[in-house]
Formats: structure tokens, C-alpha cells, sequence
């Protein structure tokens, strides 16, 4: 058997040990029943920048990519439509989203130093035992433990570096610097990548932050692009970057945009290593203590609120998971993800099918 943790369970178990308890699929595995939700448009932005730097497409003229682009946006939006509160939220985000697609269009370029690899990768990767070298953390019923995540893009600089990069939309304001610094889920895609990959070494995390509103900012229509993408002339997946020095951060951007670089030291990836093995260790040890941790930043956007009160007041909880709660259906294999079809190790995720209707 493998126990299988993935980042959301990691941030969930650190934030509060009952929702991690209710949520995880290695606990209770429920979620609550479908609603009028919000559509997640970081996931369909997401799911238009995989299209933009798509590494078949990479060398294409950007008026070809650019609707192809817009379509991915399309597909992601309309595919939450069951739970969306209403079609005018819907095509407002619709509208905003495209706006967005062309203002970055028109600002990525001048940032775009690097070839993109791979898209919306997934890996799986064995969690090696600190306390016992040369072998690999196990769970106390024996079950090998593994680690597993989703890169949002993987690129190759023209020092044959690799950078493992995140997209995020940005509402409240830019990422402390710091937090960045210290963001755990980047630096366990850096950690976990040369295990996945073998031999090739990530020499870094960038960040690429949106703001939502990047299409009001006054950004100018997108400028003619030229055929080909010329900065990187390989998209070598072999290579060890020939670069061994360089500023630790570096950031760039707009009112709109900003691309936040920082290179990822051994001792830093090798402690994150650590660290991970440390919490996988202590949330399947046999004797966890579940509790929750109320404050208002976790409580406030919990999904999980109702049934941790009636536990709170020693109360039967099970009637309210019965009715608002089910248990999580598995995880659909997308195609092109690591395992849903076969693809070549060298080109990255599988291409979508393209519409000639927007």
C-alpha cells in the first residue's frame, strides 16, 4: 500500500488538525455538497497560461496562440458552470478574464527570459527517512509514504538553469517578499523535481503574480509579437545549469504584473526534505491528537465550520455529515497529466484539444 500526501493535505494539517481530519483523503475524505460557489478563476487563469506556454506552441507567432489562449479560458469557466451562482457572474468573469489574458500578453514578453518545458505537471515522489539513510519514510503499518503535487510550469533559462514557476492571482496585494522566501510548496516542487526528473537540478522558484484586475489598470492593447521566441534557442532536458552564482531574489513588474525570481540553495531543499518527512511522521504516528485551531483567518474560510462546533460541543456530528457533506469521489485523470495517457518524458503535458468555436 502508499500513503500518498499532497501539499493541500500538508497546508490543511498545519492550519487546523480537525479540518485536516474531516477533509483529507487519507482521514475521512469528505467534502461539502456542491453549491452556488464563486468560479475559481485562478484555476481557469491557470488553465489559460498552461495554453500560453505550452512548449509545442512556444515558437508559434503569438496572434496564432493568443485566441487558443482565450479558448482555454472559456473551456475552464463554462466547466464550473453547474456551480456557479448565476450566467451574468459567469460572463462577468468571462469578461475580466480576457481582459486580463490580453494585458499579460502584452506585458509577459519583456519578462519571458526562458523556454517553458513542461505545463501543469504532476509527480510523485518517494519521501526519504532522515533517521535511516538510503531508505525511504514508511508509515507504522509499513505503507511506503509519497509525496505528490502539481507544477504549474517548469522552464530552462538561457544558462541551461531550471526554474520551477507559479502562477498566482493576486487580489489583496503583492506577496511579502519574505513569505516568498519562505513559501514551502515552491520549495517542495525544487526538492521534489530531481527525484521525479533524475539529474536535473532546479536552481530556483519564480513567482508570476497577477492582479485580478490587471485589464482595468490602463494596460495597452497587446503589441504585435514577433513569429518565433528567440530568447532560448534549445529546450534541453539534460542539461546542468552552468550558472553558479546570482542574486538570491530579483523582482520585476508593473501595477498589474510582477515576477518574483529566487534561487533555492542544497541546504535549503535538503532541510525542506526534513521538514516534510518531520509532519508526514507526525500525522500518521498512531497516537495524533486531533484539535482544531480557532482564528479568525482559519475559521473564515473553513468549509468545515458547522460539523467542528457541534464536535466542540461534544454533540453527535454525524446527522450534519449525512446532509452537508459527502464523501470525495476520486481524483478524474485528466488527459494529458502524468498517467492519464502516454506522453513523451521530453515534451510535457499532452496538448488540448482545440475548438474552431471560441
Amino acid at each position: 500500500m502508499v500513503y500518498r500526501i499532497h501539499a493541500s493535505d500538508r497546508t490543511a494539517f498545519k492550519r487546523c488538525r480537525r479540518e485536516w481530519d474531516l477533509s483529507s483523503r487519507n482521514r475521512q475524505n469528505l467534502e461539502p455538497l456542491p453549491g452556488p460557489e464563486l468560479i475559481d478563476l485562478t484555476q481557469a487563469l491557470r488553465d489559460a497560461l498552461a495554453v500560453y506556454y505550452f512548449p509545442g506552441m512556444w515558437e508559434w507567432d503569438r496572434s496564432i496562440v493568443q485566441p487558443l489562449v482565450h479558448q482555454a479560458l472559456d473551456r475552464s469557466v463554462r466547466g464550473q458552470a453547474d456551480v456557479a451562482a448565476d450566467d451574468q457572474i459567469r460572463h462577468e468573469l468571462l469578461d475580466r478574464g480576457h481582459a486580463l489574458l490580453d494585458a499579460y500578453a502584452a506585458w509577459a514578453p519583456t519578462v519571458d527570459h526562458f523556454t517553458p518545458l513542461r505545463v501543469e505537471t504532476d509527480f510523485e515522489v518517494n519521501i526519504p527517512d532522515p533517521t535511516t539513510p538510503g531508505a525511504n519514510l514508511l508509515t507504522p503499518a509499513g505503507d511506503e509514504v509519497r509525496y505528490y503535487d502539481r507544477v504549474d510550469l517548469l522552464a530552462i533559462d538561457s544558462d541551461d538553469a531550471y526554474w520551477v514557476i507559479q502562477h498566482r492571482l493576486v487580489t489583496d496585494g503583492w506577496a511579502d517578499q519574505d513569505a516568498l522566501q519562505l513559501d514551502e510548496r515552491t520549495i517542495a516542487w525544487s526538492w521534489a523535481w530531481p527525484q521525479f526528473y533524475l539529474g536535473m537540478q532546479i536552481t530556483g522558484t519564480v513567482y508570476n503574480e497577477i492582479r485580478a484586475d490587471a485589464g482595468d489598470l490602463g494596460q495597452q492593447s497587446p503589441r504585435p509579437q514577433p513569429a518565433g521566441r528567440p530568447q532560448v534557442g534549445h529546450r534541453r532536458m539534460y542539461a546542468r545549469s552552468s550558472t553558479v552564482s546570482g542574486e538570491r531574489l530579483h523582482a520585476e513588474g508593473t501595477d498589474a504584473f510582477r515576477r518574483t525570481q529566487i534561487r533555492r540553495g542544497k541546504a535549503e531543499l535538503a532541510a525542506a526534505g526534513v521538514n516534510l518527512a518531520a509532519e508526514v511522521t507526525n500525522a500518521t504516528s498512531v497516537d495524533l491528537n486531533i484539535y482544531p485551531s480557532p482564528a479568525p483567518e482559519v475559521c473564515a474560510r473553513c468549509s468545515y465550520r458547522s460539523p467542528c462546533l457541534l464536535l466542540n460541543q461534544g454533540e453527535d456530528v454525524t446527522p450534519e455529515l449525512s446532509k452537508s457533506y459527502r464523501h470525495r469521489p476520486p481524483e478524474p485523470i485528466r488527459e494529458g497529466r502524468l498517467g492519464g495517457v502516454t506522453w513523451s518524458m521530453n515534451r510535457g503535458a499532452a496538448p488540448p484539444r482545440w475548438s474552431t468555436q471560441s
